[in-house]
C-alpha cells in the first residue's frame, strides 16, 4: 500500500513539474495587455496611444545594432491567442521594436517571427524603398524569437492507406502504391 502512495506521490509530481516547464513563452508575449491597441489603429491615431503598452509581433525584416541598443524592423501580422505571428499575408503595416541589449542579426535574422511587448514611445520617419513611411516605434520590455517553421514533405507509404479518389482494385496495384502519385503532407 505504501508503494502505490509512493507511485502516486511521484507521477503527481512529475505531472507538474512538466506542466510547469512545458511552455517557454513568457507570460507577457502569451497574454495581451488590458486594451491593446492593434498597429492598424495605432497608425491611424499615433498621438492617442502614446506611452501605451502594446504587444505586436510579426516577421523580422531587418536588425541593427548600435552601442546599447538592437532595433528591428518588423513586418506586423496577427497574432494568434498565445502571442504567436500568424503564417498568413495580412500585415497591418511595420513597426521598430528597439530592444535594450545586443541581440546577434544572425539569429534574430529576416524572416524569423518575433513578439514585442512594450511601451509605445514615438513615430519615426523612414522610407520602405522611395515610399515615406512612419513607423511607430516600441521600447520593448520583453521579446520572444519564436522557432523556425520548417517545411517538410513526407512520403507516406501505408498499405491500409485508402484514397477515395480511386477504385478499389487500383489500391492495391504495387505500381500506383510504391511511386504514383506520391503522397505528401506538410
Amino acid at each position: 500500500m505504501c508503494y502505490r502512495i509512493a507511485m502516486t506521490d511521484a507521477v503527481l509530481l512529475m505531472t507538474v513539474l512538466l506542466s510547469a516547464c512545458a511552455s517557454q513563452v513568457p507570460q507577457n508575449i502569451r497574454q495581451a495587455p488590458a486594451d491593446n491597441p492593434s498597429l492598424g489603429q495605432v497608425r491611424e491615431h499615433m498621438s492617442d496611444y502614446l506611452g501605451q503598452q502594446v504587444r505586436w509581433g510579426g516577421t523580422i525584416i531587418e536588425t541593427g545594432n548600435r552601442e546599447d541598443t538592437t532595433r528591428l524592423i518588423v513586418l506586423g501580422r496577427p497574432l494568434s491567442k498565445s502571442g504567436e505571428p500568424e503564417l498568413t499575408d495580412d500585415s497591418a503595416g511595420r513597426f521598430i521594436a528597439v530592444v535594450s541589449e545586443f541581440l546577434d542579426p544572425k539569429v534574430y535574422a529576416p524572416d524569423r517571427r518575433v513578439t514585442v511587448t512594450g511601451t509605445l514611445l514615438r513615430t519615426e520617419k523612414g522610407t520602405v524603398g522611395e515610399y515615406p513611411y512612419h513607423y511607430p516605434v516600441v521600447q520593448a520590455k520583453t521579446w520572444y524569437l519564436w522557432p523556425r517553421q520548417t517545411e517538410r514533405s513526407y512520403f507516406y507509404d501505408d498499405p491500409w492507406w485508402h484514397d477515395p479518389w480511386y477504385p478499389w482494385p487500383w489500391w492495391h496495384d504495387p505500381w500506383y502504391r510504391h511511386g504514383y502519385p506520391y503522397r505528401h503532407w506538410r
